[in-house]
């Protein structure tokens, strides 16, 4: 079931990779600046996650496929 749902990812990852990087970078700088500011907002910390898990997914899928 799980490795289903990361060779979907990995598909969509294919697909958009010129997306995923950028978005990872930005969410995390961003999140970072926001626990050194104090903010307890994790939306950021959450999207680079997000973002690292679509392209971890799309390196497995091209690496071991």
């Amino acid at each position: 079931m799980q490795i289903e749902i990361v060779r979907i990812l990995g598909i969509i990852y294919i697909w958009t990779w010129f997306v995923w990087p950028f978005s990872f970078v930005v969410s995390l700088i961003y999140g970072i600046a926001s626990v050194i500011n104090g903010e307890t907002s994790k939306k950021y910390i959450v999207i680079a996650g997000i973002s690292l898990l679509m392209m971890l997914s799309g390196f497995n899928l091209l690496l071991f496929s």
